[in-house]
């Protein structure tokens, strides 16, 4: 698949700047490498939410620190991640981040997802072998099909079938699991995460509107 594209006009760009947020807040919620780490410490993702922010069709967002100047070591990074979304006792992690932890049954949602991702021949990575409902795995489909609805804009073909994708997919799956997500995630005194957890699922929320409008 094609990852870059130049855009022009006002409309390709505020798609392609909901596109790239989706792509920062689903590499947000995967397990940190140290260099993602060296990368929210030394600031730059809080510039690229920043900069992806400029370019959207609506307003109101404001990324924050996102993590700029943490003092934890990368150890105690991880281990933050862990105990969030990993560890947990006899009930599971604090937060999750599968959407069929959250109700509706997780095979149900699992297939419902998948039915999504098959529709636009998308397969899940063997590399990662994870559910299809992980919170990243779900953000990244909405990251790709911004990306296609760009490309249809600038090749000058209709983007009806990518938008009413995105619109049905924040309704019924993504726009309440980052949501509920951010909840959870809110009652720790985790490092970024709940920041980065609360601007994802407000973006979440304003791009469903802006669709539904």
């Amino acid at each position: 698949m094609q990852t870059e594209l130049e855009l022009d006009g006002t409309e390709q760009t505020a798609i392609g700047g909901r596109s790239r947020l989706y792509a920062l807040f689903s590499r947000a919620f995967r397990f940190p490498s140290a260099e993602r780490y060296r990368q929210i410490q030394a600031g730059d993702l809080a510039a690229e939410a920043l900069t992806a922010i400029g370019l959207l069709p609506f307003q109101g967002l404001r990324p924050g620190t996102l993590g700029r100047g943490t003092d934890l070591s990368y150890e105690a990074f991880q281990s933050a991640y862990m105990a969030l979304f990993e560890i947990g006792g006899e009930h599971g992690p604090p937060a999750p981040l599968y959407e069929g932890e959250y109700g509706g049954g997780r095979l149900k949602v699992m297939e419902e997802v998948l039915r999504f991702y098959h529709f636009f021949g998308l397969r899940l990575s063997g590399e990662k072998r994870d559910r299809p409902d992980h919170l990243a795995s779900e953000l990244e489909f909405m990251h790709v099909l911004t990306f296609k609805e760009a490309e249809a804009e600038v090749r000058g073909e209709s983007r009806r079938p990518y938008r009413e994708a995105q619109r049905d997919f924040l309704r019924f799956h993504l726009n309440e699991f980052v949501s509920a997500v951010a909840d959870k995630v809110g009652a720790n005194k985790a490092p970024f995460y709940p920041e980065m957890a609360r601007l994802a699922a407000e973006f979440c929320a304003r791009d469903l509107a802006h669709l539904a409008a």
